[in-house]
């Protein structure tokens, strides 16, 4: 038998495919930072589940899987200095050209919660709530759920160009050994709402050429078929030869008022988001922006930390994740 290989960040990052999302974030009260060390080492536990509920339910359907992450001045006041990554802030509004903007929204906790049944799903954010009430203000939270296997609401698959290999993917989105922070991800969450009226009397060919892929074959388009205001070609990157990737583990919201994808994506370091945003809102030297924007606006953003296990486990004293 091989031997299981350790992985020191949150599992919750790649293991993808779950069908409803839960996303919660907390404005801290500093002034009680030992009960929120507390509180947040209980939100990392599975809550207790009804013993009806357990006859009830097949094992794996209960099963939540929480990624915690935190914003700079929250994990400087829990964690040592060693643990933090050199490059993380606060997200910063971005002005960009046409009047599209990217508010800064930045709070200090972040639970992204996984599962593939609603009802544990909700029982295991109210539990999280219960622990964190009064230690911190929920400031935000937002369900999602996986809309016909990855589909954004305007039709086209979420998350293609994420690298395709664990190696590749661990590459984008782990900082690697010997860094502050080794084995934790730096993290962007960002609320787009689409004006779903408007993009669904767009032709299909030009939503082909806003996004850059065709929309059934999901292919990308080539040569002179690609616009350079094309969200693909906007957010395929490269900086000093090194490509920008990221990985994206974003859900789709909605309800007959409002809709959109909550955008969420794990890197190595932070100018692999910085440098995609400010392509998109055209503040480059081109000065053009991404189209997609025209049809989907941005109303939240924070930047985050994903601790790895190894130092949740020191932080937190606790081993459940």
């Amino acid at each position: 038998m091989t031997a299981e290989i350790f992985q020191p960040y949150q599992e919750g990052i790649f293991q993808e495919g779950a069908r409803h999302t839960y996303f919660l974030e907390y404005k801290l009260d500093f002034s009680k930072i030992d009960a929120v060390r507390q509180a947040i080492a209980k939100c990392l536990q599975s809550h207790p589940i009804d013993e009806v509920v357990i006859a009830r339910y097949p094992k794996e359907a209960l099963k939540v899987r929480t990624v915690v992450s935190f914003g700079k001045r929250a994990w400087k006041a829990l964690a040592s200095d060693s643990k933090m990554p050199k490059d993380l802030k606060d997200f910063e509004t971005l002005s960009g050209q046409q009047g599209h903007t990217s508010p800064s929204t930045q709070r200090d906790v972040f639970l992204w919660l996984q599962a593939d049944d609603f009802s544990v799903l909700y029982d295991q954010a109210t539990w999280i709530q219960k622990q964190m009430k009064s230690v911190a203000e929920l400031a935000f939270e937002q369900v999602g759920f996986n809309y016909y296997h990855s589909l954004d609401l305007i039709g086209f698959e979420d998350g293609t160009a994420n690298p395709k290999t664990d190696e590749l993917r661990v590459s984008a989105a782990v900082i690697p050994e010997g860094q502050p922070g080794a084995g934790g991800s730096l993290v962007l969450s960002q609320k787009w709402v689409h004006d779903m009226d408007t993009w669904s009397q767009v032709p299909l060919h030009c939503q082909e050429a806003i996004v850059g892929r065709t929309k059934r074959a999901n292919e990308e388009l080539e040569g002179e078929m690609m616009p350079d205001d094309s969200h693909v070609s906007r957010t395929d990157l490269k900086v000093d030869g090194v490509a920008m990737k990221i990985f994206r583990r974003s859900s789709a919201f909605g309800n007959l008022s409002e809709k959109g994808l909550m955008f969420l994506a794990f890197g190595c370091e932070l100018r692999r988001f910085s440098t995609q945003l400010d392509s998109m809102f055209g503040l480059t030297e081109d000065g053009k922006i991404d189209q997609i924007i025209r049809y989907s606006k941005a109303v939240t953003g924070s930047y985050w930390f994903a601790p790895s296990k190894e130092d949740l486990a020191e932080v937190f004293e606790t081993e459940t994740f």
